[in-house]
């Protein structure tokens, strides 16, 4: 009996868990562009020439936007996922495009470093949602919001939640 009330808590707490991870995309997520609408082109980098990088360059490759900021805890927590799959798909022909929404470049370029996050960075080092014009181009309401572009340039994948991602990033490049 004990062993049946245990069975069925743990399935609860499965379905309340799967309830709550779903609700993420419902709340956040609703405004993001949809998959198949061809990604807007911006700035996501600069290269070693220090030229800019834009994501029309990385065309014919996964690209993954990570909207994010140095302050912002979730995005914080998000971190070690991102390295993951970093060192995961990096060598499968993943690029991945960090958007800060800093003001503060030291503080940004400090966060970057002490985690290394090695891949594409960018912030316009402006007010998320006053000055950006990154947040208007990919309808962003919340951070972190993960892009996935495909490599026709077309958007993948819009969502909050990382394991979206991960799904599909398996499917596409393999586990």
């Amino acid at each position: 009996m004990k062993t049946r009330i245990i069975t069925i808590m743990v399935a609860l707490m499965a379905v309340i868990a799967h309830a709550t991870a779903q609700d993420l995309d419902e709340k956040y997520a609703t405004d993001l562009l949809k998959a198949g609408t061809k990604a807007p082109d911006m700035r996501v980098g600069t290269g070693k020439d220090g030229k800019a990088v834009r994501l029309s360059d990385l065309k014919g490759k996964y690209v993954l936007i990570n909207f994010w900021a140095s302050w912002c805890p979730d995005c914080r927590r998000e971190t070690p996922a991102l390295q993951r799959l970093w060192q995961k798909y990096g060598e499968k022909g993943l690029q991945i495009a960090g958007i800060s929404y800093d003001t503060n470049r030291e503080a940004w370029q400090k966060y970057i470093a002490d985690n290394k996050m090695v891949w594409w960075q960018y912030s316009e080092l402006k007010k998320w949602k006053k000055e950006t014009q990154s947040d208007r181009l990919y309808h962003i309401n919340w951070i972190p919001t993960l892009y996935l572009i495909a490599p026709d340039g077309r958007v993948a994948l819009a969502t909050v939640m990382m394991d979206k991602v991960e799904a599909e990033l398996a499917k596409a490049l393999g586990d």
